[in-house]
């Protein structure tokens, strides 16, 4: 599949935003909540968060009810419309992530939830933290969660026959035409390794990127540190 722009991938997720919640309970086998407290365990004391691709607002919330100032940005108006149907008193705020529409050094933390995979391959993934590292405060810290590919032979094995399997048939049922097909297996598969992953995030402004893989490796936390 060809890379997307930030528009494109906005209008792929906008008709996905009424069940996509209940999506990911399934399709991580309702590991997707505890997955984001492991991601927000890492932001422990840091008060003003920007959650970029907040989707329906998950990971912004959980921050808020830990007692972070919480924003949440995303490319889709249906996706902040049902984030604005659950927290109706969340900021909630339309954007594509190339540019943030806020002043330099105003957060905290910067975080997001499957989203990376999505910037990488829409081609803006280095923008993107460029623009966290702007809005970031001395010491501010990023963490992104991720689906990535486990290293162990057998678990790698399990999860390609998962991806190709169980998970387009939980997609097509919850989604029907609006299923966006393989997208979601190859954009795992375009997701490239640490050692790249890491010179991106040093060119665009982070003195360090630490990887920790949680369940096997089926996600991952990226975390980076300003420098």
């Amino acid at each position: 599949m060809a890379a997307f722009t930030p528009e494109d991938i906005g209008r792929l997720f906008t008709p996905l935003a009424p069940r996509y919640r209940r999506f990911n309970r399934w399709a991580s086998l309702g590991q997707d909540n505890r997955w984001r407290r492991s991601l927000i365990a890492e932001i422990q004391g840091h008060r003003r968060v920007l959650d970029v691709g907040t989707g329906t607002g998950e990971l912004a919330s959980l921050a808020a009810a830990r007692g972070a100032s919480a924003v949440g940005l995303d490319v889709s108006p249906g996706m902040l419309v049902e984030a604005r149907r659950r927290r109706p008193e969340g900021a909630w705020v339309l954007g594509d992530g190339k540019t943030f529409p806020f002043p330099d050094g105003v957060f905290d933390a910067v975080v997001s939830a499957y989203v990376m995979r999505n910037l990488f391959k829409g081609g803006v993934l280095p923008d993107v933290l460029r623009e966290a590292r702007r809005v970031l405060a001395p010491g501010g810290r990023l963490v992104f969660l991720d689906l990535t590919r486990p290293e162990g032979v057998f678990q790698r094995w399990g999860h390609g026959l998962y991806n190709r399997t169980i998970l387009p048939a939980l997609g097509r049922c919850f989604f029907g035409e609006h299923w966006p097909g393989g997208y979601l297996a190859d954009s795992i598969d375009a997701l490239p390794p640490a050692d790249e992953l890491r010179l991106i995030f040093q060119t665009c402004g982070f003195r360090s990127l630490t990887l920790r893989p949680l369940w096997g490796g089926v996600v991952s936390l990226f975390i980076g540190s300003a420098s």
